[in-house]
């Protein structure tokens, strides 16, 4: 019984789909009229019965859901397939199909062209720059051809003689040595305040003595020390470093103490995207390293110390990693050891850190005092920028007049040292281009005793050679103040004739990884070196030279510790300049 239903089915189905045809055919004499009355075949005047008249209807209803539904699966099948192919061959970004680079014999090859058609080809296309292969430790070794320093000098003997003209009343001098009035290290604050000993057993127990209410380090041999051990130390552990947003890592050395290490990604001559933000640029070693050295041979003394260091990625790095850290480990498909770590950005297999085979380059930069025994402040800089895709352009960059109203009515920075440490700040940024400068720390020792702000995390200095980002420098040219100490070191370079650029690359040939930088650096930051000088200029030009070179800032408007904590509100008058003995008035 149920054989016969099935079979009967079958026939059922078959003549349906015979009739579809016959019945999409003759449906127009079969069913009945608009007007209700009956289509009749010419052969034929007999009426049709009912019964084959509901049989016809059924029967299109069905051919038709039929065909409905054979429509939908070809354009299902259809999108499938066409999702399935490459998408190379769709939505290519240039005008003309890639060429092989190897022309065939007897036909010039477009790579013939003339330089200057190749360049205009590339900025019509607007071709995205690859990243760059990471470099092998053993290339940094190679003998660079050339004099470094062949490049035009960017002193102008006219800038440098009206400026001393402006300074012939003022014995920078006499001033300088009036910069620290309470100079002393940490261990003697505290054999004075808490009778207790700083131990001194290794050199980085020393730097943490020599720690100064003025400045990071003072005694060269300490640090000379330091950086020796940094580099040569065994390594006991590492671990990945919390909160940072590219890799890093917390070394522990068999002294067990440690270091920061950055490792490097790309080579000497790579140079940031310039459709990058600042704040996600990639940070780069050797930026960390020659930081130290330009801030040490300004005199800032204010840079932690930092070196150079090829590591053995698996009998240093993978051998003594935390479980967590060693997880992120792998052999790429050329056979070269490499880990991922964990940060927020660049942290994945696509921007691995990778060795050759296991060899990496990178910096050390010393692990600071531990705060709970050396507590530190974090600061927000009023010179933050927006950190913003929407919003690029932050107050102090559009409005000239936002030191006096905005920095100079401040608590912070309306009595004291602070100011000048700000305008030095940005001046060490200005020469190594560094725009991530959002935050800056200082020491919270020194009781009675005013800090001062500490030159960390240079990681993205160093990016451009090309642009000289003068919005850096707008504390120095909306403030128009700088302590003496700074002003006489940039004259110095400026007109001597060993450079600021030459003395950098000689302090930086003593670190085990030299050249830290490419040559390309050093007109950049002559260029940069001559910016600053015609900026000082204009300050001189527009304000008598006793309220320019200074080493505390203080606010006449103000009393001492009763300035705004707030901002002060723009539509506020501005506070009154104080009068001047010469024609040209100080600024506020």
């Amino acid at each position: 019984m149920f054989a016969s239903r099935i079979r009967f089915r079958r026939i059922q189905e078959v003549s349906d789909d015979l009739l579809c045809d016959s019945i999409a055919i003759g449906s127009s004499s079969l069913l009945p009229s608009p007007s209700g009355s009956r289509s009749h075949s010419p052969s034929s005047s007999s009426p049709i019965p009912s019964s084959v008249v509901g049989y016809a209807a059924r029967g299109m209803r069905r051919c038709n859901i039929r065909r409905l539904f054979t429509f939908a699966f070809f354009i299902f099948a259809t999108t499938l397939l066409i999702l399935s192919l490459p998408k190379e061959n769709f939505g290519r970004e240039w005008a003309d199909p890639p060429h092989s680079q190897e022309a065939p014999y007897g036909i010039k090859s477009q790579h013939d062209e003339p330089l200057v058609r190749q360049k205009f080809d590339d900025a019509k296309r607007g071709a995205q720059r690859p990243l760059p292969h990471q470099v092998l430790p053993p290339s940094i070794d190679k003998n660079q051809n050339g004099d470094p320093f062949d490049f035009p000098s960017s002193a102008d003997r006219i800038t440098l003689t009206r400026i001393k003209e402006h300074l012939k009343r003022i014995d920078l001098d006499q001033l300088d040595s009036d910069r620290c009035k309470q100079n002393m290290t940490l261990s003697e604050y505290w054999l004075r305040t808490k009778r207790k000993y700083v131990p001194e057993e290794d050199s980085w127990e020393k730097f943490y003595a020599q720690i100064g209410s003025c400045s990071v380090y003072t005694k060269q041999n300490v640090i000379d020390e330091l950086l020796r051990d940094l580099n040569r130390l065994p390594i006991k552990s590492a671990h990945i470093m919390d909160g940072g947003t590219q890799v890093k890592l917390v070394i522990t050395f068999s002294n067990d103490k440690q270091a920061v290490f950055k490792p490097m990604r790309f080579g000497r001559d790579y140079e940031s995207d310039p459709n990058h933000f600042y704040f996600s640029d990639f940070e780069r070693h050797n930026a960390e390293i020659a930081t130290f050295h330009l801030d040490r041979v300004l005199g800032f003394h204010r840079a932690v110390p930092t070196v150079g260091r090829i590591v053995n990625m698996t009998s240093e790095l993978l051998e003594n990693a935390e479980k967590k850290l060693k997880k992120t480990f792998f052999y790429s498909p050329a056979k070269n050891l490499c880990f991922v770590s964990r940060c927020d950005y660049y942290c994945d297999t696509t921007h691995a850190i990778c060795g050759k085979p296991d060899l990496k380059e990178g910096s050390m930069q010393v692990f600071l005092p531990d705060e709970h025994h050396v507590p530190r402040k974090h600061n927000r800089s009023p010179y933050r920028r927006t950190y913003s895709k929407k919003n690029q352009v932050a107050e102090w960059q559009s409005d000239m007049n936002y030191c006096i109203e905005k920095v100079k009515t401040r608590k912070q920075y309306a009595h004291g040292r602070r100011l000048l440490d700000l305008v030095d700040l940005h001046i060490l940024d200005y020469l190594i281009g560094n725009q991530d400068r959002h935050h800056y720390e200082s020491f919270n020792v020194f009781e009675g005793i005013e800090p001062y702000a500490i030159h960390l995390d240079n990681g993205r200095a160093f990016g451009r050679t090309d642009i000289d980002d003068d919005d850096i420098l707008l504390p120095l040219r909306q403030c128009c103040v700088i302590r003496p100490s700074t002003l006489a070191t940039l004259l110095k370079f400026y007109s001597t004739p060993k450079s600021l650029s030459k003395t950098l690359h000689e302090s930086m040939a003593k670190d085990p990884v030299h050249p830290i930088l490419a040559f390309k650096h050093y007109p950049a930051i002559e260029r940069r070196l001559g910016k600053i000088v015609q900026y000082l200029l204009k300050c001189f030009d527009s304000h008598a030279a006793e309220y320019v070179v200074m080493n505390e800032y203080h606010n006449p408007n103000l009393p001492m510790g009763n300035g705004d904590e707030e901002e002060r509100s723009t539509e506020e008058e501005s506070p009154k300049e104080p009068p001047a003995t010469a024609k040209k008035t100080g600024p506020a």
